[in-house]
């Protein structure tokens, strides 16, 4: 059977032909060039971080937007599927082990090396249970790790692990400084060491993150010039869009995270803004705890789902700029079923719903969202959809920290949230969220039969039999409304048409080594 996308391959992979599709990772050589740096990109986000601990990172539709300034990760994975690539430069593949052979002479930037055995200390760190890494599910299959020398590490499988490739080339495998680990302890997320593009400056909560050219960057551009071509990054947290939209139009910012479509499509006419349609969408959601309050029953999620009108949600949102989908899937997925379909709008029924749950009206349930447009527009709308059912919800809109430990704690009935979509494995998008020991399992989830479709799944290496699993735990999902999915909004890439060279990884997150800021 011909090998898919996501499939280990079974050979070994020479960098020479791996790198020709992918610029800036041609390899080191040639003087070092300050001329090659083009000014001080300002960013608008709207997502501060939480920590720049890649290990630790929680916010998998926005993190890596930061993180891919300071860190490499071991392998590049492009749009296809296919691997290139970066701190390693060559990899071997079996059932039962991964060897890599990594790049020479990388350093970190506080100068120590960047070699086998700081590779193995990052990945042992990851699988130990004491750092409580919310990638440690990734690497799973997993048994051991060593460095045979100074540039192979060497990964023993418990058993075939098909997405190991694509997890080293994702947040489990960016590489950190074991040295400023040691040096910065539980703070090292707020000084980040790392190999990539950019240092760490300074980092002012709730204003702005700054990060300077890394001076002896490893990586060089097509041509052999030197990376990056900024000279410096500065991250603006602003999280109100009207402001974004504005700062965008008078140049106080070249490029935003994302905003709302009644923010970018007052943008379209601006011939210095370029608004790009690249794919990426982001798929609002509802999700409901499970372990305590309303929703521990199953009719009274039910009646929730019932509630929902989601085009009216989309319509009032983002204008005409979304799609409705049932779950993170869109039409263009390999693992797409048109067959799956949510609950539709039905206020009558869900209050029978609640009737039949021996709760015949005035359900009090608590909406925690985001202080962030549009998610307060959407949980205004929910609210009243939700009162005509027979709910008596009440909306809490908080600071995204805020929000976030809510979650984690479990202090909430239902959650408004959004994820980035599609991702380069349909598992980087289920596995966090509804996995029972996943880091995102907002739901407090304990579906046993849930976790063996998705182990299925991720475990496969046969497409056939992976699209089966994801359409089945789909339809799980969806039959016991653990979430409610709403809608995706379209979020296009949206910049100062001075900017050149930005790149996106397959859910739409930055990487800026190759960009530049013109007259």
């Amino acid at each position: 059977m011909p090998m898919s996308s996501f499939e280990l391959p079974r050979r070994t992979v020479l960098a020479g032909a791996a790198a020709v599709t992918v610029t800036g990772l041609a390899g080191c050589g040639g003087p070092e060039s300050s001329a090659s740096a083009s000014g001080t990109l300002t960013a608008g986000f709207d997502n501060e971080p939480v920590t720049l601990d890649p290990a630790l990172s929680t916010a998998i539709s926005s993190d890596r937007n930061v993180l891919n300034l300071f860190f490499d990760a071991l392998l590049r994975q492009h749009a296809d599927g296919t691997f290139a690539p970066a701190l390693a430069t060559k990899w071997e593949t079996t059932d039962s082990a991964v060897s890599l052979t990594l790049r020479k002479g990388v350093t970190f930037h506080d100068g120590t090396a960047c070699d086998a055995d700081a590779v193995v200390a990052n990945l042992r760190r990851v699988l130990d249970p004491a750092t409580r890494s919310t990638k440690a599910a990734a690497l799973a299959q997993v048994a051991s790790v060593e460095a045979p020398d100074a540039t192979t590490v060497r990964i023993a499988l418990k058993s075939p692990a098909p997405l190991l490739l694509t997890h080293l080339a994702h947040e489990p495998g960016m590489i950190v400084s074991p040295a400023a680990l040691k040096k910065h302890g539980a703070d090292f997320g707020r000084h980040p060491v790392g190999t990539g593009p950019f240092t760490f400056a300074q980092w002012r909560s709730k204003v702005q993150l700054t990060a300077e050219r890394n001076k002896s960057y490893w990586a060089k551009a097509a041509d052999g010039g030197s990376l990056p071509k900024l000279d410096k990054v500065i991250l603006r947290f602003v999280t109100e869009a009207k402001v974004l939209r504005a700062e965008l139009s008078t140049g106080g910012v070249q490029l935003v995270r994302a905003l709302p479509p009644e923010e970018y499509q007052q943008l379209r006419g601006d011939q210095r803004i370029v608004v790009k349609d690249g794919g990426v969408r982001r798929a609002y959601y509802v999700a409901l705890n499970v372990t305590k309050g309303p929703f521990k029953d199953p009719r009274v999620r039910a009646a929730f789902a019932r509630a929902v009108d989601r085009r009216a949600i989309g319509k009032a949102a983002a204008g005409g700029e979304f799609e409705i989908a049932p779950s993170f899937a869109t039409p263009k997925d390999w693992f797409f079923d048109g067959s799956i379909s949510p609950l539709s709008h039905d206020p009558a029924e869900a209050r029978r719903l609640l009737k039949r749950a021996g709760l015949p009206g005035d359900v009090p349930l608590t909406l925690v969202a985001r202080r962030r447009a549009p998610d307060p527009t959407i949980a205004e709308l929910l609210q009243s959809q939700l009162a005509d059912a027979g709910f008596a919800p009440k909306a809490e809109v908080l600071e995204f920290q805020t929000q976030l430990d809510r979650m984690k704690n479990r202090e909430f009935d239902a959650a408004l949230l959004v994820v980035d979509i599609p991702r380069l494995d349909p598992s980087l998008s289920f596995d966090p969220y509804f996995t029972s020991d996943g880091p995102n399992n907002w739901s407090g989830l304990d579906d046993r039969a849930l976790d063996a479709l998705l182990e299925k799944a991720a475990d496969s290496a046969d497409k056939p039999t992976r699209k089966k699993a994801y359409a089945d735990a789909q339809r799980r999902i969806i039959a016991n409304n653990y979430w409610v999915f709403l809608h995706q909004a379209k979020s296009p890439l949206i910049h100062s048409r001075r900017l050149e060279g930005v790149q996106l990884d397959i859910d739409g997150q930055w990487r800026l080594a190759e960009a530049r800021l013109g007259a």
